[in-house]
């Protein structure tokens, strides 16, 4: 492999929040930082971004989980965070394959981390020659998750979430869904808009998210990572002193009202639901779910399908705890499993990415 690039000479940090969705490595002579580029692209919970990592000599890459970067309100126990750090690694070994490697994964090398997330390596990653070529690499730079209403004229027909929920066999993960229609969907419906509303309702859940709020178009350069909010508009209302962490924190403000309504509209636009279950509850079950997790948006975006995760109802604190029993009671859960992922799927239009640090945040030095 060609010698690791300087960073500070190749590698400069980019205040424009969708400069890693484009042309992501190029100009990069080594393989890792290729492939690297890529991986940062990959989905994860409010945008945090939780991936570290260091080159090792000239093959190697040693991945680290960025405890900085936690969800202890809403993920106190890591499970969503290691689910994003699964479909770092799978967006990893798609890029290496299309420039001919093989990515060699030895996940947790120091011992699996219990009950959170630490600073040890999570993974070895050596490159070797060899790979084949994924069509869905072509589908990296395009994927989304998609935010907005979907198109209630135009349903997502059994034949497509066939086709979606197809994988490579797997006796670690079982990934089902339904259509509107069914009465598990009108189930799965009505439990996404009460957990997101519990969501809010819990005052530190709601806190999480707020202070990860990217508001207006100078903080989302600033931070470019966590939940941006931006529309036509927004900086007259944060000047008019309508828009204020504040107000959307406090109960009875018109602020809060919408933010506690956001997902009534989105979960009755959707044409279905997916989930994810595993076969165990470990770090190794949570990381597979990432890369299936990240295959599945990759194949929706290559049927034209919009997805997008709604997994309140599957977080661990204990406000949202009669909610989460519902919602493992409506997919059949068996107490020995469990649900990882749960997103809703449908039709949509065109939408931004969310931004990127870049990879130069993603580097240990």
């Amino acid at each position: 492999m060609a010698a690791v690039p300087a960073v500070g000479a190749t590698l400069k940090p980019n205040t424009d929040p969708a400069a890693a969705w484009r042309n992501p490595g190029a100009g990069q002579n080594d393989p890792r930082l290729y492939c690297l580029a890529h991986a940062i692209l990959a989905p994860n919970p409010h945008n945090r971004q939780p991936w570290l990592v260091s080159l090792e000599g000239e093959d190697t890459i040693k991945f680290y989980f960025d405890t900085s970067r936690r969800l202890p309100a809403t993920d106190p126990y890591d499970r969503q965070l290691a689910i994003g750090c699964g479909a770092f690694l799978e967006i990893l070994s798609i890029a290496a394959a299309e420039i001919g490697y093989e990515t060699q994964i030895n996940l947790f090398p120091m011992g699996e981390p219990q009950p959170y997330l630490d600073d040890k390596p999570m993974a070895h990653i050596r490159f070797v020659k060899g790979g084949t070529k994924d069509p869905l690499y072509a589908l990296i730079t395009q994927r989304r998750s998609n935010k907005e209403a979907y198109d209630p004229k135009k349903p997502v027909r059994a034949e497509a979430l066939q086709e979606l929920l197809t994988m490579e066999p797997s006796d670690k993960l079982t990934l089902a869904g339904t259509l509107s229609g069914d009465a598990q969907c009108e189930s799965l419906r009505q439990l996404t808009i009460q957990a997101y509303r519990r969501e809010i309702e819990t005052p530190v859940a709601l806190k999480e998210s707020i202070d990860l709020m990217r508001i207006g178009k100078a903080e989302i350069a600033k931070y470019r990572d966590g939940i941006d909010l931006d529309f036509p508009g927004i900086g007259a209302m944060q000047a008019m002193g309508l828009i204020t962490r504040e107000k959307m924190m406090t109960p009875g403000t018109t602020a809060y009202q919408q933010g506690l309504e956001q997902y009534d509209p989105l979960a009755k636009s959707a044409s279905g639901y997916v989930w994810l279950i595993s076969n165990s509850k470990d770090r190794f079950a949570e990381l597979a779910a990432g890369r299936a997790y990240a295959r599945l948006n990759l194949r929706a975006t290559s049927l034209g399908i919009a997805m997008h995760p709604m997994s309140q109802a599957l977080q661990e604190y204990a406000e949202m705890g009669t909610i989460k029993a519902e919602t493992e009671k409506v997919v059949g859960l068996a107490p020995d499993k469990c649900l990882q992922m749960l997103a809703r799927i449908g039709y949509g239009g065109k939408v931004s990415p969310s931004p990127r640090r870049g990879l130069a945040e993603h580097l240990r030095t």
